[in-house]
This record gives structure tokens, C-alpha cells and sequence, in this order.
């Protein structure tokens, strides 16, 4: 297995800078994702790592040896794409083996390790076919087959999901899942989904224009978000944010959203002195219904019955994008245009300051 070891990584192109000296240390055996929203410099920084684009200053270490000068052949890394590029002459089993023409494997040590990678994939009966004859799902199989059969140090996947529709979606990330639990091999994984990233990482890197944001457990990440945009990408729907002012008094934190309420939070006062203007955070599930007169009042402005739960969204007086509650489908009767109160757990409320960088509580 390979440690991973980005340091200062910079990419230009022109006088645009992509990637603004990124660090990031990715252990031996770990399935790390790159997540971020267009544009943010993750498959940038991918195909840097790949040897596909040069970077403009930093280093990058695969293993032992210093890879940022070597060409891609020389890296010990497979790449699997968004786009299957499946040779459409080919039949599976030839597309799977093609590059171990060049690498001075015998046909019998190539026909084994093709075999080898289609039992794993469970692909054997689909070695004599060709790519038109397969679905998405089958094809993107190969896709990883083919790197598989090299043995790479590193396995690099580019969005290799996002042309599948979405029941498939969940059935691949499943099968990638079990796949890295049994080939134990690095992996880097980019997405802009926060599902796939929540679901695969054994750590998420969360990238915003061109540099790391946050990097750690999905988990981790999803209840302790070290600034407001960490917090607006992971979850689904997303995090709820008010405008809001708040005082401490002793250990508590006392916080005014718009012309809603007050939340009271007990145990909750921030270290040194009071934030004043803040950004309130709170998840859909940290949101509840409360007793007339107690928390936030609120007025129903629509309501998606998802089965298992309702999400429901309310607008407060003095805020003005609606926030969401999450509830049990059969604990309620709301309607557009019902008037509510809501409650935050006090636990799970994330204060922002004015940069946008996490308020820390004592």
C-alpha cells in the first residue's frame, strides 16, 4: 500500500490560478474524496497527481519517490474517468488487458489478471462482449477493471458515477465500497455529490476555490464544520442559515434571529467576549416544533412529503430565505400558510462570524 503526500501543489493556467498551494497527507490504504462544488480545483488537482497536467510549483510524493517531474506512465497510478472510453472494437476481456500489452506482461499473465479483475467486479460472463452490447452500469465496471488489472500504487476515480442514473448510483457506490475494503489500495476519489462523499470517504477533503477548506471523517465534518461553507455543502437538504444577533449571559448564549424570537442556549457561550452579529446554523434535524410562544415563530411556506419524513419549510419574519425542518411524517398536520413556533437543539446550533469561520464555544 502508498501514502500519498501533496505539498504546496500550485496549478496556473495563464494568469489564472486554480490551485493555491495545497497540503494534504493521504495514508496508505485510505479512500480519500476530493468534494467541492464546479470550478473549485479538485479534478485540477486529480489530474496533477495523475501527471496529466504539470504543476506549476509544489510536490507530490506517491510511495517514496517524488512524482511531480515523472510521466504518467511512471507514476504507478490508474485513472478511471466520468466518460467509460471503452475501445468500442474490443471486446471486454481486450479492453481490460490492452495496456498490459505495454507493460511486458506474457498473454497468460495478462488472461489471469483479466479474470482476476473480472471476479472481483463480477464481470466474468461479459468478457466476450463488446461496449455497445453492455449498460451504463456494466460499462463503467470495465472502466475499473481495466485499472484494476494493473496493479496500480494508486487508484484515482473521476466522477465515475455521474453519468448513472440515480438507483444505479447507490448500487455502484456500494460495489466501490466493498471494492476498496478488498484491494486495500489508496484511493482518491472526486465527486461534487455530498452523498458519494459522505458514503465512500474514509476522509473528505472539502475544496472552495482552490484550496482545501476542511479536511476530515465525513462525520466529523458533518457535526463540527470549521466554517460556513463546510457546513452549506455537506447534508441534504442543506444546512439552515439565519442572520442573527447573540449575547452571553454566564454560560449561556442568548440568540436573536431577525424579528422571529430568541433561542436560548444553555452552556453554549462562545470563549472571550460576546460575537454580537452572527450566522446561525441549524441542521433540518436539529429543527423541531415547539410549544406557542417558545423558540422561533414561523409561518409554513411549503411542505414535501418524502415518506419516511416531512421536510418542511418555514419562513421567519426579518430572514429571507425559508429554513427546513425535518420531522416524523405522523407527527404533524402543517399546510402552507400555518403559523409555528420552532426549537433548536442547543448542542447541535453553529455560530459563524462575519468571515464565515466557525464561532468556538467553551
Amino acid at each position: 500500500m502508498t501514502q500519498l503526500i501533496l505539498s504546496g501543489v500550485e496549478k496556473q493556467f495563464g494568469d489564472v490560478r486554480v490551485l493555491h498551494g495545497v497540503d494534504l497527507q493521504i495514508q496508505s490504504g485510505e479512500l480519500m474524496v476530493f468534494v467541492g462544488p464546479s470550478g473549485c480545483g479538485k479534478t485540477t488537482l486529480m489530474r496533477c497527481i495523475a501527471g496529466l497536467e504539470q504543476v506549476s510549483a509544489g510536490r507530490i510524493v506517491i510511495g517514496d519517490e517524488e512524482a511531480q517531474d515523472l510521466p504518467p506512465a511512471a507514476r504507478g497510478v490508474a485513472m478511471v474517468f466520468q466518460s467509460y472510453a471503452l475501445y468500442p472494437h474490443m471486446t471486454v476481456a481486450q479492453n481490460m488487458g490492452f495496456a498490459l500489452k505495454f507493460s511486458g506482461a506474457t498473454k497468460a499473465g495478462a488472461k489471469q489478471a483479466v479474470e482476476r479483475a473480472a471476479a472481483v467486479l463480477q464481470i466474468q460472463s461479459l468478457l466476450e462482449r463488446y461496449p455497445k452490447e453492455l449498460s451504463g452500469g456494466q460499462r463503467q465496471r470495465v472502466a475499473i477493471g481495466r485499472a484494476i488489472v494493473r496493479h496500480p500504487k494508486v487508484f484515482l476515480f473521476d466522477e465515475p458515477l455521474s453519468n448513472l442514473d440515480a438507483a444505479l448510483r447507490v448500487q455502484m457506490r456500494v460495489e466501490l465500497a466493498k471494492l476498496h475494503r478488498e484491494l486495500g489500495t489508496t484511493m482518491v476519489y472526486v465527486t461534487h455529490d455530498q452523498v458519494e462523499a459522505m458514503t465512500l470517504g474514509t476522509r473528505i477533503a472539502v475544496f472552495n476555490g482552490g484550496r482545501i477548506e476542511q479536511v476530515g471523517r465525513p462525520l466529523d465534518l458533518y457535526r463540527r464544520p470549521a466554517s460556513q461553507f463546510v457546513a452549506g455543502f455537506l447534508g441534504s437538504p442543506q444546512m439552515s442559515f439565519m442572520p442573527a444577533q447573540a449575547h452571553r449571559d454566564g454560560d449561556a448564549l442568548h440568540v436573536t434571529v431577525g424579528e422571529a424570537g430568541t433561542l436560548h442556549l444553555p452552556g453554549r457561550a462562545p470563549v472571550g467576549a460576546s460575537p454580537g452579529e452572527v450566522t446561525l446554523g441549524v441542521r433540518p434535524e436539529h429543527l423541531g416544533l415547539s410549544p406557542h410562544g417558545a423558540g422561533l415563530r414561523a409561518s409554513v411556506d411549503q411542505v414535501e412529503h418524502l415518506g419516511d419524513c416531512d421536510i418542511v419549510y418555514a419562513r421567519l419574519a426579518g430572514v429571507a430565505e425559508p429554513v427546513a425542518v425535518k420531522l416524523a411524517s405522523a407527527s404533524h398536520a402543517l399546510a402552507r400558510g400555518d403559523q409555528v413556533w420552532l426549537q433548536a437543539e442547543a448542542a447541535n446550533c453553529h455560530l459563524f462570524d462575519r468571515q464565515g469561520r466557525v464561532v468556538a464555544a467553551s
